[in-house]
């Protein structure tokens, strides 16, 4: 320490020195000789910074002489300026600090001070390596970050030995989804190499997400996140990652997450060869189209003067529809349509005598045909595999009535019923036989 103290000595003498290139020189001059040129503002500045350090390294005020001391030799680099910051460090009890300032010094500044100083020098780098240990640091898990006393550690520092000044050093590692661990260590002097292994306790479980397509998206319960890769801590329970590209089908999977269990998803993006949502409308189906319909048809009401309640109904259609379809939901067409009624047991109700639902009632039997012809309006869905149809048409529609003969066990004649209340429909009668039995027939 003989360097830094005789240093510490010297401080008021390199001041007084600064002071002493700053006063005009009192040699006589001839009248007409020029004044010296002035002196460069960096050299000036420095001056000032200088001298403002020594002030207040004589005060004790060691960090602020320190930065005085420190912008002097930016502005003005010099051997000076070097001592004082490692003396002013060696009073902060910054000693690897200092040792590191005096290297710099014997580097920089070797050839502007002498043999003797040199040695002095590197006395001190020797003593004040008495006042500086050594520790090495070593964290689980390795991505962890640490602080020493406020520091964050590079990666290369960790596991490699790292230079701490003599006494208490706080040590600081955390991560995401690990328990933040601090503890406090001491150095003594000469101590090399102490480890000290950190091993951090998880707090919430893990996924990790790799995709071999670098331009791949993911993201977590609908949260992006990164490209291609991704690590990272997780909320114990059920979540749901998305790894997505434009031109790939999105890739989807669930898992459930545990406190320090790590999941680990492979993504793979297919090509998408789907249609696009927006993209070009499907072309218009148009062309001409034919339709044959055959149809179970029922008889709702009863001719005038008969009875359908007991009766048998049978009958069908057939039609043939030919059409054009304008565009996909729009068509119209032509409808040819034939049909017939065969109705067994209606009751006659204009024979009194022979109430209808007994086993006296006077049964008939009849026919109805049935022919339309018209256009219609046609509305088609657009489903390839599937379509739904609604019809809106008018046209004709042309009735004709049969009635058949009494069966030969119905006794008596009866007159013809009475023409059916439907506007177009005209009904015509006519007899032969006997007065017990008879054949009618009516026609409209």
């Amino acid at each position: 320490m003989h360097a830094l103290v005789t240093g510490r000595r010297r401080l008021v003498g390199l001041v007084a020195l600064a002071v002493a290139t700053t006063s005009p020189r009192s040699f006589a001059q001839p009248a007409a000789t020029p004044a010296a040129p002035a002196e460069d503002p960096k050299t000036i500045e420095a001056r000032s910074h200088f001298q403002n350090g020594v002030k207040l390294f004589n005060g004790s005020n060691w960090k602020g002489a320190l930065a005085e001391f420190d912008a002097a030799y930016k502005l003005k680099p010099g051997p000076s300026s070097l001592k004082n910051i490692a003396l002013c460090q060696k009073e902060l009890f910054r000693y690897t600090d200092a040792i590191d300032t005096l290297k710099k010094l014997l580097a920089r500044h070797q050839s502007e001070i002498s043999a003797d100083e040199q040695k002095s020098l590197r006395d001190a780098i020797t003593e004040l390596g008495s006042l500086v240990g050594s520790v090495v640091v070593r964290v689980t898990p390795a991505e962890a970050r640490v602080f020493l006393d406020g520091r964050a550690l590079e990666p290369n520092e960790l596991g490699a030995s790292t230079q701490l000044n003599t006494g208490e050093h706080v040590v600081v590692a955390e991560a995401p989804g690990y328990a933040r661990v601090a503890r406090t260590i001491r150095v003594a002097g000469a101590q090399r190499d102490v480890p000290i292994d950190l091993a951090l306790t998880a707090n919430a479980g893990f996924v990790s997400v790799t995709s071999d397509d670098p331009k791949a998206a993911i993201a977590i319960d609908g949260k992006a996140l990164a490209f291609s890769r991704w690590r990272g801590p997780l909320e114990p329970g059920r979540h749901y990652v998305q790894v997505y590209r434009d031109g790939f089908r999105q890739f989807e999977q669930a898992f459930a997450v545990e406190i320090g269990k790590t999941v680990e998803v492979k993504a793979v993006l297919v090509p998408d060869d789907r249609p696009k949502p927006g993209g070009p409308p499907p072309p218009q189906q148009r062309g001409w189209y034919a339709l044959l319909a055959l149809s179970g048809v029922g008889l709702r009401n009863a001719p005038a003067g008969l009875e359908l309640d007991q009766s048998q109904v049978t009958g069908g259609s057939l039609g043939v529809r030919a059409g054009y379809r304008i565009w996909t939901p729009v068509a119209v067409e032509l409808l040819v349509e034939g049909g017939s009624h065969k109705v067994d047991k209606a009751c006659d109700t204009n024979v009194q005598a022979r109430k209808c639902g007994t086993d006296n009632a006077f049964e008939r039997s009849f026919t109805l045909d049935s022919t339309r012809f018209g256009p219609n309006l046609r509305i088609m869905s657009g489903g390839e595999t599937l379509r739904f149809t609604s019809v809106v048409g008018a046209g004709a529609v042309r009735h004709e009535i049969k009635l058949d003969a009494p069966d030969s066990k119905q006794v008596g004649a009866r007159p013809c019923p009475a023409a059916a209340p439907r506007v177009g429909i005209r009904t015509s009668c006519s007899r032969s036989g006997s007065s017990t039995t008879g054949a009618t027939s009516c026609s409209s």
